[in-house]
């Protein structure tokens, strides 16, 4: 296979295909029965209480966070839930939905020492989740997947008071009730995703920095679960020493022994001093990755984007995500300069996190396909083994489904058909936690069986 067909092939893997249903018959043949396996979840996990970065470093992200908006708007003052805080779904939601809720509040308690907890009457709740269609909620907002309201209760209430003071979040003297709006019809990954993000908006900072490596507090949304840096940042937020109305000079006056207090190894690391991400670059990036324009325009603002990169010297992981967004939309016109900033994304995200790191595994899944491709087998097989743990940790099972399934064809390749076939179904039972329909499942398996090179050799 061309590189050209090899990424269009990748292209498939970011788009919803269009083709009529596979069958039982199809079903039987790639999974080895007519019936799918039940769906993976992620288990409950406890994330380390300590950040292994500098706290002058997360000392300046602190107060970027908490006093800016992502419209560059500044906040005057912090604001947050006083006493118990309570948390209800405004309808009874599905199954696998709670039980992700019931993790996070969870984890919240334990890692962040919030006093959090989940009742049933949302009429009662601090912070309300309500589900909406997909197409009604982008709608209202179009580049957001889930979003996040102070002072109102309901969708309706919302809609009446969208532009108004009532729901301006820097209007607010103290937080006493937010709701939460998420799409009802997205995969089980998806709405875990948006309580993760908005619950950690809901309670504490509402910006996002794209200078963060390893937060959901940054839009580049490889990190899709709250990490320990985000358990630190809202344990720091609703520390004693801090209080409801407090100025930034306030909050900074008192922060460094907070931080200090929660995270005493961050006193013995070196500061990186990243400089603040450009607006002008977010907003290239925004519309790149964006769906309200056409493909050139987005190839345009891919470029500008990287030209912007360049010149503000950002020699990290920003670096990295501008050559990804830009492999990104490029592929379709120009493959060969997709297939090279690939190679430069998993370089650069290869160095600054190492092999098992989620940034280093989602670029990494390109080089493999392009290895498959090229009948590298070998090279392919150890782009996969290091990112399924890294997959793992960041709890993406779209991405699982994707790395296991193309381990699945070369086992076959390899002449191990039954292996091949359980390692299909373990990708399928992923898929479905993360990817939604069923159909699509079904697609992105005949994506990724014509990643296979015409000529297949024994050995990789």
């Amino acid at each position: 296979m061309s590189i050209k067909a090899c990424l269009l092939s990748i292209f498939a893997l970011f788009l919803s295909a269009c083709v009529q249903p596979q069958g039982a018959e199809v079903n039987k043949r790639v999974l080895g029965s007519e019936n799918w396996p039940a769906m993976k979840v992620f288990m409950p996990t406890t994330a380390s209480v300590s950040v292994n970065r500098s706290n002058s470093d997360i000392f300046n992200e602190f107060l970027d966070l908490t006093f800016n908006l992502e419209s560059g708007h500044k906040i005057p003052r912090l604001t947050r839930f006083e006493g118990p805080i309570s948390v209800a779904f405004a309808k009874t939601p599905k199954t696998v939905i709670s039980r992700e809720l019931d993790n996070l509040v969870s984890r919240l308690r334990v890692e962040a020492g919030l006093n959090i907890h989940r009742i049933t009457d949302a009429r009662a709740a601090n912070i309300i989740i309500e589900t909406l269609p997909k197409r009604q909620l982008q709608r209202a907002a179009p580049n957001a997947a889930c979003i996040v309201v102070p002072r109102v209760a309901s969708w309706a209430e919302f809609r009446k008071n969208r532009f108004s003071r009532v729901t301006d979040w820097s209007s607010l003297d103290q937080r006493d009730r937010a709701i939460i709006f998420m799409p009802g019809d997205v995969s089980a990954q998806d709405s875990r995703d948006c309580l993760h993000e908005e619950l950690a908006q809901a309670l504490g900072p509402l910006n996002d920095l794209y200078r963060l490596p390893d937060s959901v507090y940054n839009d580049d949304n490889f990190h899709i679960i709250l990490t320990s840096y985000d358990m630190l940042i809202l344990r720091a937020y609703y520390a004693p020493d801090i209080r409801n109305g407090m100025s930034q000079h306030q909050v900074a006056a008192v922060l460094p022994r907070v931080l200090t207090r929660i995270n005493p190894v961050g006193n013995g690391i070196a500061p990186r001093h990243l400089s603040p991400t450009r607006q002008d670059w977010a907003r290239e990036i925004e519309t790149a990755l964006g769906v309200q324009v056409s493909e050139q325009a987005r190839i345009t603002a891919a470029d500008r984007a990287l030209r912007i990169a360049h010149q503000a010297n950002y020699n990290d992981h920003r670096l990295g995500f501008t050559y990804f967004a830009r492999a990104r939309v490029s592929i379709r016109q120009n493959p060969d300069l997709a297939a090279a900033d690939f190679a430069r994304a998993y370089a650069i995200f290869n160095q600054e996190f190492g092999p098992y790191d989620i940034h280093t595994a989602q670029a990494a899944l390109q080089m493999a396909s392009l290895s498959i491709s090229a009948n590298q087998m070998d090279t392919a097989l150890g782009f996969i083994e290091n990112s399924l743990k890294a997959a793992k940790t960041a709890q993406n099972g779209r991405l699982l489904f994707s790395l296991l399934a193309m381990k699945a064809e070369i086992v076959e390749m390899r002449g191990h058909p039954e292996k091949a076939t359980q390692l299909r179904k373990e990708a399928v039972s992923w898929g479905r936690y993360g990817i939604v329909p069923e159909q699509e499942i079904a697609d992105r398996l005949k994506t990724i069986s014509k990643l296979r090179p015409r000529k297949v050799a024994q050995k990789g």
